[in-house]
């Protein structure tokens, strides 16, 4: 690994802060790439090349051809000698600094390449996470030994949660649990089937404005991410009530719109309905039998109608739609052509 300019100035830079003498920073091949003296900064330093060649420090007392007065420091990463650090002046003063300026510009040093070895990591692993989740082929031993390799084990069975809306605190992780942002509003977590990440989420987010999808535990992700997404827009939608969103419990309304069945013609009754106040209060009327399963008393007091006037509306029903919601079969009918309208 390279040392670049950027690093190479900031540590002269902070040694000049504890040190008063101007210090210079060179690259493997003696070139100074930073420096307290901008005007040296790309010009080669004869002192830092001697260092090199030998390994070790090197003091300059002799002033001939230019060159200044200093020590110069080999400084290494991983036992490898990748620049020098020279500091100006008398070699008998500034010598005593030169033990204390190697350790700490390769404490910087080590810093930097570490920082940057994670930073390469993690995009790594986001780069991986992003072919995962959406990966529709089974996986090979190359993908498999792909997600081994930064540490995450394709063969268990996970689940997919995804959260919608706003968060306050990311939990904590545990073990072979992983998250990626989807979208700036809308965060994936990937987990093993029997986490417990849905409790912990449920500390951290507002059931007011968040909806939580969960699919189903599978051993192919990329079908839990898009249950688990489903599962939000059917709740959506449907304007269902709920903040936890379990595909197993919504997947009926995929059953209804996916199904070959034909439901054209009500679908658009529906639509008819809905665009006018007259059919929205029967549309309202319908869910709502549905809801308290046809107990005309609390149909009756939900809705604040009396008996006679549910009866009427029902029977509107009925005759607009040919379906009489009083029969169940009808009523199914009439149920499934309202979801197919809905999530069309």
């Amino acid at each position: 690994m390279k040392m670049n300019k950027v690093l190479a100035q900031e540590i002269a830079d902070k040694v000049m802060k504890v040190i008063p003498y101007n210090v210079n920073i060179m690259d493997e091949i003696g070139l100074i790439i930073g420096s307290g003296d901008e005007e040296r900064i790309n010009t080669y330093h004869q002192g830092a090349i001697s260092a090199i060649e030998r390994g070790t420090i090197v003091a300059i007392y002799d002033t001939d051809g230019g060159t200044k007065p200093g020590v110069n420091i080999p400084i290494r990463y991983k036992n490898k000698i990748m620049g020098v650090i020279g500091i100006s002046g008398d070699p008998n003063i500034v010598e005593p600094f030169a033990e204390l300026v190697r350790v700490t510009s390769e404490l910087l040093i080590n810093q930097e390449f570490l920082f940057k070895e994670r930073r390469v990591k993690e995009q790594m692993k986001e780069e991986f996470l992003y072919q995962w989740i959406f990966r529709k082929d089974e996986y090979d031993t190359a993908f498999m030994n792909s997600g081994e390799a930064i540490g995450i084990n394709l063969s268990l069975v996970r689940k997919a949660v995804i959260v919608k809306g706003s968060i306050q605190n990311v939990p904590y992780l545990l073990d072979q649990e992983f998250t990626f942002k989807l979208t700036p509003d809308t965060l994936l977590f990937i987990v093993p089937s029997e986490s417990d990440i849905v409790k912990r989420l449920e500390t951290s987010i507002s059931p007011d404005n968040t909806r939580v999808g969960i699919g189903s535990n599978e051993t192919h992700t990329a079908k839990s991410v898009e249950e688990a997404n489903r599962a939000i827009e059917i709740a959506e939608k449907m304007e269902l009530p709920q903040t936890l969103c379990y595909y197993r419990e919504l997947k009926f309304y995929d059953y209804l719109t996916k199904k070959d069945i034909s439901l054209a013609e009500m679908s658009y009754l529906f639509k008819e309905l809905d665009e006018n106040p007259k059919g929205q209060e029967l549309i309202e009327t319908l869910i709502c039998f549905i809801k308290y399963n046809g107990d005309m008393n609390a149909i009756s007091k939900e809705l604040h109608i009396h008996r006679n006037s549910l009866a009427y509306r029902l029977q509107r029903i009925e005759i607009l739609t040919n379906k009489n919601p009083k029969k169940f079969t009808e009523l199914f009918q009439l149920f499934a052509g309202y979801v197919q309208y809905k999530m069309s």
